[in-house]
């Protein structure tokens, strides 16, 4: 599983509520969790989000 959402799930957030939370939409975050890497600054935004950081999130197993 997607480790985005494997936070998402973690934190009780929707797909539309960690999207507004980081200023993207609902489809955007499903894009993410089935594989798309976003922009370093959308990367940021969820890391912060998570209270976590990037390379753990995209880049670790």
């Amino acid at each position: 599983m997607n480790k985005v959402k494997i936070y998402r799930k973690k934190y009780k957030l929707t797909q539309t509520e960690l999207g507004k939370a980081i200023g993207v939409s609902k489809d955007y975050i499903s894009q993410i969790e089935r594989g798309r890497i976003p922009g370093i600054e959308t990367a940021r935004k969820i890391a912060e989000t998570f209270n976590t950081t990037i390379d753990d999130i995209f880049f670790s197993k």
